[in-house]
């Protein structure tokens, strides 16, 4: 079992959100982590079940832009349970990689999956305020988390500070469905039938699920998300979306 390092987070103050939109998309304070602290026993089971397990071939997928060579540092962040850093050390398993996240209970919950040598160490840490010095890493990564960071272009400004010169990101993120005949059906699941039942079946009593799906509809959409990936600045920006059609990879380098 791996080490789990606890680093104090940091966060703002909260303010009353826009009516009409869930309370917590202002994403402010400690809201968005006290959400993630609740649902963590069952995230896990609940992700495997609403994505009919294609979220793991997903990330199977978006790590290889990474392009992982022997001994690289890596970074998950955003890392929740650790599927992502999982993903990378089965295809790099001599890669070092470090997974950190604001909610402790996420981290825990992970680290119980982590029963071999080859894990990643796991750091209780806020995305805007990594404790790693600048040029740290050779590669980072997020998967379905940067759309809960508090100030996205502040969160990829902190991304790029880490990396090494050369050093590449990857994004792995929901977007609107690009198969139009399966766009109907995708929006009545996502947007109605995924909350009620994940409310329900998480017991969450800040209705996590129906944040996350909002979320992903407050989320940019494929190209004004590299627009900003690129104003971070990173380079040799581009993405491509992966099957059925509602995710997206974006690559980009540090120059």
């Amino acid at each position: 079992m791996t080490k789990l390092i606890d680093v104090p987070t940091t966060s703002g103050s909260d303010r009353e959100s826009s009516a009409g939109r869930h309370p917590f998309l202002d994403k402010e304070g400690q809201k968005i982590q006290g959400l993630f602290d609740e649902i963590a026993p069952r995230y896990d089971r609940l992700n495997r079940l609403f994505s009919f397990s294609i979220d793991l071939w997903w990330r199977r997928r978006a790590v290889r832009s990474l392009r992982t060579r022997p001994g690289d540092r890596v970074l998950d962040a955003c890392c929740g349970t650790g599927d992502l850093a999982m993903a990378l050390l089965e295809q790099a398993p001599e890669a070092e990689v470090i997974g950190s996240d604001f909610s402790l209970p996420m981290l825990q919950a992970g680290n119980s999956k982590f029963l071999t040598t080859r894990s990643p160490a796991l750091v209780r840490a806020d995305t805007l305020h990594l404790p790693f010095d600048d040029c740290t890493f050779d590669g980072a990564m997020v998967a379905f988390g940067m759309r809960n960071v508090v100030d996205l272009d502040a969160g990829l400004r902190e991304l790029r500070r880490i990396l090494k010169p050369g050093g590449r990101l990857m994004i792995l993120e929901f977007t609107e469905m690009q198969n139009r005949w399966i766009r109907p059906f995708s929006t009545f699941y996502q947007s109605q039938l995924l909350p009620r039942l994940g409310n329900r079946l998480s017991g969450s009593q800040v209705k996590a699920y129906s944040y996350l799906d909002e979320s992903v509809r407050d989320w940019p959409d494929a190209e004004r998300l590299a627009e900003k990936i690129r104003s971070a600045p990173l380079h040799a920006v581009r993405h491509h979306t992966l099957f059925p059609g509602n995710v997206a990879v974006h690559e980009a380098v540090r120059g």
